[in-house]
């Protein structure tokens, strides 16, 4: 079975509209013009990282969830690394995928099955590990965090 959604973009100067055509997004505005110069690039790598944490987690919550396993939070970073290909041209060369889980103890015996299905990725990291690696470092809380 497939399924498709769509995103639109309407670009005037350095102002970029990202409508999500979704009740939880609504239109993402980029204003370009009240960025500095500096901060400007990188955008679309954060975006993609972004996604890729984003789809992760929720299928992380999901699995959880399944389980009846009660959490207070996750905390979560992205981190993409760039480089070039062949041909010289800047490329995506892999994201490091790095999750706590702030676990209730009574549910801790349930964490390394989850960790064992959160190695497969999600819709997003899945699809992106045929073009680069994505590292999953999936870990619980300790009495420290």
């Amino acid at each position: 079975m497939s399924h498709e959604l769509s995103v639109s973009l309407c670009r005037r100067g350095g102002k970029v509209d990202l409508d999500m055509e979704s009740g939880a997004f609504g239109v993402l505005t980029i204003d370009g013009e009240k960025i500095p110069p500096e901060e400007r690039s990188g955008t679309a790598k954060k975006l993609l990282a972004a996604s890729a944490l984003y789809c992760y987690c929720a299928a992380l919550d999901k699995a959880l969830d399944t389980r009846n396993a009660k959490y207070d939070k996750i905390e979560a970073r992205a981190t993409l690394h760039t480089g070039t290909d062949d041909l010289g041209r800047g490329r995506v060369t892999g994201i490091d995928i790095d999750v706590t889980v702030h676990l209730d103890e009574e549910y801790e015996f349930i964490f390394d099955r989850v960790e064992k299905i959160m190695r497969q990725g999600c819709l997003v990291t899945g699809s992106l590990e045929a073009a680069f690696p994505v590292k999953y470092n999936l870990r619980l809380a300790d009495d420290e965090d």
